[in-house]
């Protein structure tokens, strides 16, 4: 016992177990209701709770708590969109200082705690999932460092991603990974693999989804190091890699990378012409009841598909997956032929659930064709043939248009509310919905498409037919205005072929053409017009490579 002054000892009382004590006491209480003058609501369930308690354990309540509002009138705080378990466990910790965690529960858990302020508790949590960080917990790690900004545990995952990326690649995850993901693993300067090994990894990644990627090898190739590709692998891609042979961009860099390894001088090396396959673009009409093709060496219409009996009278939008072309009908039918295959005829698929007429979309990504109507986004898994249904929270999906790019769907312009959206909002699988930068123009009933790793759009409605057009990149979130069209259109179709972008057919009578954008002198040309004896389904126009 120490003496502090004449007439006063310290007792030196355990601080510790002290605390221990009192904080055991008032766990007790709450779990009696005993004193609780707060009540925490979640859905159906209630936590009775002590304000000063909940005040002296969080900055959340503790600022909510010392105003005069409705929670401090009531004693009453609603909690909504939160995990019920992972309340509870931020209670019981700023109770008893103690908690638990599964790894399938810490997005929640640390959503709740960074709600809540508790941040000796969100340390905690972010020191666990960087213990539990292996090839198998990588995407979820990553992504729920990325949502709660730990930058700690995003460099964890980074490095991680570095010195693991073969056996990344053998995960079934790694062909849905982003291109931002795959463009720093297979460009870092301080990687151990070699250039061999970055450009297989790449090439296995472009060819999971090749009809959304093969135009980001071109651009993607330059994250490689050629310097330092060995000559048996480039001899092998020139010989063997199909993907490879389709860009003359790239098999110049491998030739030369050849020449260089065997002493020819590069002016000496002749590269093989690319004459596998050649881009069209492709329309439904109704009139013959065919698929047409426009060969632009000939400037004809051939025949290339007859369409389905229930494509002559009705609304529908069309995709392309592959070899395959899938239609899906205002009725809520989907039908799905072999373009390829002479003798393939149209089968019938799961039925979709949008009920949007005349007025649905569709968008391929990530092993999904997505569609959307008034209300609802939808999945549809190519490989399994179900459907699945995606909330859309706030996002309006009335007459918008919806593209995938870089492994996410986005929405583009709409109508709510007797007016015409600008707004753009992306769903990614990963990091479900944001807002992004609006586009100039409030549009509905808009054309877009994906091209060059850039989003375009163009035309829609907004108190009559629209003629704009711009362009959106994600790499800096900015949308840039291009030349108006030549005519104004809205439901129609944008699509990519030849290295160009096309605008074709709509909804009035003066859009019974094909335009084109020139993207060397930055305007759009009239390219034709469609013979009278034609009737365009006009949002089911496609793009896509045949074989010569």
């Amino acid at each position: 016992m120490a003496k502090v002054s004449d007439d006063e000892f310290d007792l030196d009382i355990d601080v510790n177990e002290h605390n221990a004590l009192m904080m055991e006491k008032m766990h007790s209480m709450r779990k009696d209701g005993q004193h609780s003058d707060l009540v925490i609501k979640v859905g159906s369930e209630e936590f009775l709770v002590h304000k000063n308690m909940m005040s002296a354990g969080s900055d959340y309540f503790d600022a909510m708590l010392s105003h005069d509002n409705l929670e401090t009138n009531t004693g009453i705080v609603k909690m909504q969109d939160v995990d019920v378990e992972s309340v509870k466990v931020c209670i019981d910790y700023i109770y008893t200082g103690k908690a638990s965690i599964i790894l399938e529960k810490s997005e929640q858990l640390l959503h709740v705690a960074t709600l809540m302020q508790l941040s000796v508790l969100c340390d905690k949590i972010a020191e666990f999932l960087k213990a539990k960080l292996d090839v198998k917990t990588l995407p979820f790690i990553k992504q729920t460092a990325s949502m709660f900004e730990i930058q700690t545990l995003i460099t964890a995952c980074d490095d991680f991603a570095l010195s693991n990326m073969g056996a990344i690649s053998q995960e079934e995850y790694f062909n849905e990974l982003d291109v931002e993901f795959i463009s720093f693993m297979v460009g870092s300067k301080n990687l151990s693999y070699s250039e061999d090994s970055k450009l297989a990894v790449l090439l296995q990644w472009i060819k999971a989804d090749i009809d959304q990627r093969r135009k980001l090898l071109v651009e993607m190739i330059n994250l490689i190091n050629l310097n330092n590709l060995s000559s048996p692998y480039a001899t092998s891609l020139v010989e063997n890699e199909s993907l490879c042979s389709e860009s003359p961009v790239i098999m110049k860099l491998l030739f030369l990378k050849i020449a260089e390894k065997i002493g020819v001088k590069g002016e000496f090396v002749q590269i093989p012409a690319n004459s596998f396959e050649f881009d069209v673009f492709a329309v439904f009409d109704k009139f013959s009841r065919k698929i047409k093709t426009f060969q632009s060496e000939t400037n004809e219409w051939q025949d290339l598909k007859n369409l389905h009996d229930s494509m002559v009278n009705s609304y529908y939008t069309a995709v392309m997956v592959k070899d395959f072309i899938y239609v899906f009908m205002e009725n809520c039918s989907v039908y799905r032929v072999n373009i390829f295959d002479t003798d393939s005829t149209w089968n019938k698929m799961a039925d979709h659930q949008c009920h949007h007429g005349q007025y649905l979309r569709t968008a391929v990504c990530n092993g999904f064709i997505y569609l959307c109507d008034n209300e609802t986004l939808a999945g549809y898994n190519i490989r399994k043939n179900i459907w699945r249904v995606i909330k859309s929270e706030k996002v309006m999906l009335k007459f918008c248009a919806l593209v995938g790019l870089q492994e996410s769907i986005y929405v583009l312009g709409g109508y709510f509310e007797g007016r015409s959206l600008s707004s753009v909002n992306r769903y990614s699988q990963l990091s479900l919905w944001s807002a992004i930068k609006a586009m100039n123009v409030a549009r509905q009933v808009p054309a877009a498409t994906a091209y060059g790793n850039r989003i375009f759009v163009a035309g829609g409605f907004d108190n009559g037919s629209l003629a704009s057009s711009e362009f959106y990149d994600p790499l800096i979130d900015s949308w840039t205005n291009l030349a108006s069209m030549t005519v104004p259109r809205y439901s129609f179709c944008l699509s990519t072929a030849c290295s160009e972008l096309f605008a074709i057919g709509g909804k009035e009578d003066r859009t019974r053409s094909i335009e084109k954008y020139n993207f060397e002198s930055s305007r759009w040309e009239h390219l034709l017009n469609f013979p009278r004896n034609m009737n365009i389904a006009r949002v089911a126009s496609l793009a896509f490579k045949l074989p010569q």
